[in-house]
């Protein structure tokens, strides 16, 4: 397997784990029982990002990882990477989940490609070619098409376009915000790796800046600590999965990132519009019915091609 055949499937892999993190949390969003006085998308955020750093540092631990040549200056992009993504991103990533749903909101968020590609020109030199380009244009558009308002009377009994037809542009807030953040995570990733190209402890990094983020939070808040307190189990297994969920994702893009450009690899690691999609049909035992949805998922299909082949 090629350097951009190993990069392209670890970009997928990582698809496939945010598509099911989505799902998780919104499967303990929508089952678990929470008093009115929690925000059960700060638990959920809190939860996933301390499951992922117990993940990362077991890993560290067993694979006797050395740390000798890492310096602060080294590890600062990570760092602020994770106080983008996961901490500042997956807030107000499962804000959006538990308001509009996980399939919208994915697809939303799952414009960042574009935005990232638009940074790592100028700023890491990267290229894009024709045939990259349209594939990212395809992505993007693709999962814009799935957010777009509005249902016919034939489409009614589709469960993506009913989940359309109830949205309002306020809506859309908290997922745009979450991609800014997320296309922006890429772009330091890719900087930090190309002096210290250790994934593994990078994503332990970020993913304990996260964490030490949210201990501030709740060191300097207390409604936010009694915000944050969960006894519903079902909730909180979820929630745990989901963690372990982005623990994957979050190793798979980082060495992805390794071996491949950001140009390259935040279209094929943000397919997980599709992921959620297929899920959610199969779940519901249907097929899709909206022409609108199928054409996206078309056009997803055949821009991950295109940047797999060019």
């Amino acid at each position: 397997m090629s350097i951009i055949e190993l990069s392209a499937g670890l970009a997928l892999l990582a698809s496939v784990c945010s598509g099911l993190q989505a799902l998780a949390v919104e499967y303990g969003l929508s089952n678990g029982e929470f008093d009115e006085d929690r925000s059960p998308a700060l638990t959920a955020a809190v939860v996933s990002v301390a499951v992922g750093v117990a993940v990362f540092w077991a890993l560290l631990v067993f694979r006797d990882a050395p740390l000798r040549d890492a310096t602060v200056v080294k590890l600062l992009p990570f760092a602020l990477a994770g106080l983008a993504n996961p901490a500042a991103f997956r807030l107000l990533y499962f804000q959006s989940i538990d308001r509009i749903g996980a399939r919208i909101s994915a697809a939303v968020v799952s414009a960042n490609p574009a935005v990232a590609a638009l940074l790592a020109v100028p700023v890491l030199g990267e290229s894009l070619t024709l045939g990259s380009g349209i594939g990212l244009l395809c992505i993007v558009g693709g999962g814009g098409l799935l957010h777009v308002t509005g249902a016919t009377a034939a489409e009614t009994t589709d469960i993506i376009v009913d989940e359309l037809s109830a949205l309002n542009g306020r809506d859309l807030l908290a997922p745009l915000a979450a991609m800014g953040l997320l296309a922006g995570s890429f772009v330091l990733v890719k900087i930090g790796l190309e002096n210290y190209s250790k994934p593994l402890v990078a994503t332990a990094v970020g993913q304990t800046a996260a964490l030490v983020a949210f201990g501030v939070l709740f060191a300097a808040s207390g409604p936010s600590r009694h915000r944050v307190r969960i006894r519903d189990s079902t909730a909180l297994l979820a929630f745990a999965l989901a963690g372990a969920f982005v623990a994957a994702n979050w190793l798979a893009w980082f060495t992805a990132l390794q071996f491949g450009s950001v140009v390259t690899v935040a279209p094929l690691s943000n397919l997980y519009p599709l992921i959620v999609v297929i899920f959610s049909y199969a779940i519901a035992r249907q097929l899709p019915r909206s022409p609108r949805v199928i054409v996206a998922i078309g056009c997803i299909v055949a821009g991950a091609t295109l940047m797999q082949v060019t």
